[in-house]
């Protein structure tokens, strides 16, 4: 019995321990800061918003991919967007998701597709587009 006493009271010594240690507050320290530290801090964390935004769209493989067909490197236009002034920065990210993600696609490329769309219509009997055709 001695030493299941003894083992009882070092496990209840040990867990009043840690629960004691776990509740112990951390120290905080606040202090003042000024109107344009608060302004600068703010306007910081939307500048690395943006400038993430324009680097993941620098970062996909069909930008990179044209961005090397007109000469340009990929790393140097990151490195030139991280140094936009902060409206452009704004104007370009806004931009973004405007662009195109493959490409543009022409005129002759919509006109294109129509054509083929109602060619295979037109062969499958669901509309008659072109009349000069048997039936």
């Amino acid at each position: 019995m001695n030493i299941r006493h003894a083992a009882v009271r070092t496990v209840i010594a040990t867990s009043v321990g840690a629960l004691v240690a776990a509740g112990y507050p951390a120290s905080a320290h606040a202090g003042m800061i000024g109107t344009q530290a608060a302004i600068d801090a703010q306007a910081s964390a939307g500048r690395a918003a943006k400038l993430e935004r324009v680097e993941a769209a620098l970062a996909r493989a069909d930008v990179r991919a044209r961005l090397q067909s007109l000469g340009v490197n990929a790393d140097d236009a990151a490195a030139r967007a991280a140094a936009l002034p902060d409206a452009d920065l704004d104007r370009l990210s806004r931009s973004v998701d405007k662009l195109p993600a493959g490409g543009d696609a022409g005129l002759l490329e919509v006109a294109g597709l129509v054509f083929l769309v109602l060619l295979l219509l037109d062969y499958l009997d669901v509309i008659h587009v072109f009349s000069h055709h048997r039936r």
